[in-house]
């Protein structure tokens, strides 16, 4: 029996289980696991709580306040950050007060830094417990999707700390060992390229066999070398659906309800996830007269004809009405949420990247300041970086509104912002108010092509360039890096052209690519509009993308990311 592509990525899935069932095996007797709240999903995605009762595990808890285990071993699951593990550490001390002949044992992931040896040496534990690392390999998210769901963006731009990026290169290592090596390799800034060599020295290094196959090209890309993805708000469904409903791990919670966005099993979200969201009603209204017809079509079956209808099509029809219900709901949601604005924001968004109608844009950022603080947030950041800077007055004005609406504790926010490279501020140059003036990013952009020829007459909503996630306006540098990757045969040009954008490295100057697999990789983070841009291309070429980050990102969820850090 063949192995199937499909095959391959799900081993992930095995191996991660492995290891943590290895570890469970390891520590004898009857234990409790205790998980830190922000890895339960990820742990429940590759092993479920049959499994992990047949290896020892006796009850399982969430790690917060009034916890009350009650076996004698003690296995505590956390993330490698100091808040986390100091969390930890204090819980054992309430344990340790009471009962002396507890036995604890500490798994961090992905990692153990040595300041947590340092700590529980400092707390007087080093002697009472154990540590070790525990590292999962990518998970699988929505078909060709897989994240490590450890986000790393703040991290790298914020703090100046890539101490995560081994474990991601290790993923990233894996994969490849289960899917074949690249012929080509693309690195898009300085992470991108530390990562490329991580992984190339774990492979010198491997004593494993390496895979026979070979797959056509690896590109990584630093989230610095395209900020304006994580900005814009996207039009597929997919898009507008993360925007407005919080997701994680495949699975979508809509006022306390769970819906699972699975591919596989859900044939409405696999017809509608990628399509402009205001052909989504449109077409969900299409597949309800089909099922309503199918229902009216029973009335008149005869005997026999009923019964074959009941074996063979009863049960998908009722499961395709329970999906469409679910997706009327979120369309419900995203429209009653967005509601009249969702234009008016779409226009600003496009003025924005054409630096035109600046005080309008202001404008309409400081109106937004009261109900939406992210969505303003995002538009002032997207301002500052296609625009090369903001004055100062026009940040003061809008910095003094955020936070007379907000409190002035986030006065720190905007230093963070600009850190990061998302807020900074310009002198004014008289150059600037020439007629035919340019900003460094337009330039940059045009140099990359990512912005559309507006002279052509596109439909905005019609799938033919992977813009239209963005209404037209704007390509995503990681889409726009692939389709000249598995399209290079045919436009050589643009090929070198790509190569020689700075921070670009490659591995081969003309290089041909006859395997069509390609792993897409961005580092800080991927958003569901570069996701729907990925897979047109994919479709369009006959390749087979996988679409690998540390995390999966939307704009907003990225403000919050930089706010609470």
């Amino acid at each position: 029996m063949d192995i199937t592509f499909e095959d391959r990525l799900s081993a992930l899935q095995q191996i991660s289980q492995r290891k943590l069932v290895d570890i469970l095996d390891s520590i004898r007797g009857k234990k409790d696991l205790i998980i830190e709240q922000k890895l339960m999903k990820p742990l429940d995605s590759f092993i479920g709580a049959s499994i992990l009762k047949r290896h020892g595990v006796d009850k399982i808890f969430k790690l917060e306040p009034g916890l009350k285990p009650v076996n004698l071993q003690r296995i505590f699951l956390t993330s490698c950050d100091l808040i986390s593990c100091k969390r930890v550490l204090d819980q054992i001390h309430a344990e340790l007060s009471q009962n002396q002949a507890l036995d604890f044992h500490i798994l961090i992931t992905p990692f153990v830094p040595p300041i947590i040896l340092t700590l529980i040496e400092e707390e007087g534990l080093a002697d009472m417990l154990s540590v070790r690392p525990i590292t999962w390999e990518l998970i699988q998210i929505d078909g060709n999707i897989l994240s490590l769901e450890l986000p790393i963006f703040c991290d790298l731009y914020y703090h100046n700390d890539s101490s995560l990026l081994p474990a991601l290169s290790r993923s990233l290592w894996s994969l490849q060992m289960i899917i074949g090596w690249p012929k080509l390799v693309l690195t898009f800034g300085k992470h991108s390229e530390n990562l490329s060599s991580m992984i190339d020295t774990m492979r010198e290094n491997a004593k494993t066999v390496c895979p026979d196959n070979e797959i056509g090209a690896i590109i990584i890309m630093d989230r610095s070398y395209d900020f304006v993805s994580t900005l814009l708000t996207p039009v597929s469904y997919v898009g507008l659906l993360s925007e407005v409903i919080p997701i994680s791990i495949s699975t979508a919670n809509l006022e306390g309800s769970n819906i699972k966005l699975d591919p596989k099993n859900d044939q409405v979200y696999q017809d509608i996830r990628d399509i402009h969201f205001s052909d989504v009603f449109p077409k969900l209204k299409n597949m309800a007269k089909t099922l309503k017809s199918e229902q009216e079509s029973t009335q008149t079956m005869k005997l026999e004809e009923m019964g074959r209808y009941i074996a063979t099509k009863l049960q998908k029809t009722t499961e395709v009405k329970k999906q469409l219900a679910a997706h009327i709901t979120i369309c419900e949601a995203i429209v009653n949420e967005l509601g009249t604005e969702f234009e008016s924001l779409q226009a600003i968004e496009k003025s924005i990247l054409d630096c035109t109608k600046r005080k309008e844009c202001l404008d309409y950022i400081e109106r937004n300041i009261d109900d939406n603080p992210m969505r303003s947030l995002r538009l002032l950041c997207l301002l500052s970086i296609t625009s090369d800077g903001l004055m100062p007055s026009e940040l003061k004005i809008i910095q003094k509104s955020y936070l007379h609406a907000h409190g002035y504790h986030h006065i720190s926010l905007f230093h963070k912002l600009e850190r990061i490279g998302f807020l900074k501020q310009k002198k004014e140059n008289i150059l600037r108010k020439l007629p035919n003036w340019k900003s460094e990013w337009t330039n940059s952009a045009q140099r990359m092509k990512l912005i559309p020829n507006q002279n052509k007459k596109n439909d905005e909503k019609l799938i033919t360039c992977p813009s239209y996630v963005y209404s037209g306006a704007y390509i995503p540098a990681i889409a726009q890096f692939l389709n000249i990757a598995v399209g290079h045969s045919s436009d050589p040009k643009s090929f070198e052209e790509m190569i020689s954008l700075p921070e670009c490295r490659s591995n081969r100057q003309k290089p041909i690519v006859q395997q069509k697999t390609v792993i897409v990789c961005v580092i800080g983070g991927l958003t569901f509009g570069e996701i729907s841009a990925c897979r047109l291309i994919e479709k369009s070429t006959g390749s087979k993308i996988v679409l690998v980050s540390d995390c999966l990102l939307t704009g907003s969820n990225l403000m919050k990311y930089v706010q609470d850090t």
